[in-house]
């Protein structure tokens, strides 16, 4: 039987990655958290091929333009969710590459990294997955038939408002989508070869 003590000594560990095991708030490294936070980003890219497959009678009577160029307040709720996890996305990113070539942080510098990655985390899988989720979500509803959409507007929630104070179309939502979420995937994919 092999001696498991050799496997997991905590000399070989850094004062970062031990500080780190006992009081980060979710377990994976910062590169995994980072492609997380990419698909998440990937997943506001598919707002305008939610809205373009809606049925015939959903955007007969919800839109008077096409549905892809039309200006949605839950668009911008799907580009908010898709902005956050990019972001943090790439800052998880930056944050993995600064322990991957820096100098080993001090004691004040551990505790920054630390609070840093929880709270570029609690962006990118908070804000981000709730924003994307609940987003898309709202825009495929009429997928489900104008029943659907109909049940949604009698409880209050109009998935297909226009937004005039802002020109957010699902197009421009599944655009930054698709660029921050690469950008993500490409920055984590130049991390790791470093």
């Amino acid at each position: 039987m092999p001696d498991d003590d050799n496997r997991f000594d905590p000399a070989d560990r850094s004062r970062y990655e031990l500080k780190r095991a006992a009081n980060v708030i979710i377990p994976m490294s910062p590169s995994r958290k980072a492609r997380i936070c990419g698909v998440l980003a990937l997943l506001g890219a598919l707002a305008a091929p939610v809205v373009a497959t809606l049925p015939a009678t959903v955007r007969e009577s919800a839109f008077t333009a096409p549905p892809v160029s039309s200006s949605l307040g839950v668009a911008a709720v799907v580009l908010l969710g898709t902005v956050a996890a990019g972001a943090a996305g790439l800052g998880l990113t930056a944050l993995q590459r600064r322990l991957a070539r820096g100098p080993e942080p001090t004691d004040d510098a551990v505790w920054t990294l630390l609070a840093a990655e929880d709270a570029l985390t609690g962006i990118g899988f908070v804000t981000g997955g709730l924003g994307v989720a609940l987003g898309i979500s709202l825009l495929a509803s009429g997928h489900w038939g104008l029943e659907a959409v109909d049940g949604l507007r009698s409880n209050g929630i109009e998935p297909y408002l226009p937004l005039s104070a802002a020109p957010v179309t699902p197009l421009l939502v599944s655009a930054v989508g698709l660029i921050l979420g690469l950008a993500v995937f490409g920055a984590s994919v130049a991390v790791e070869r470093d």
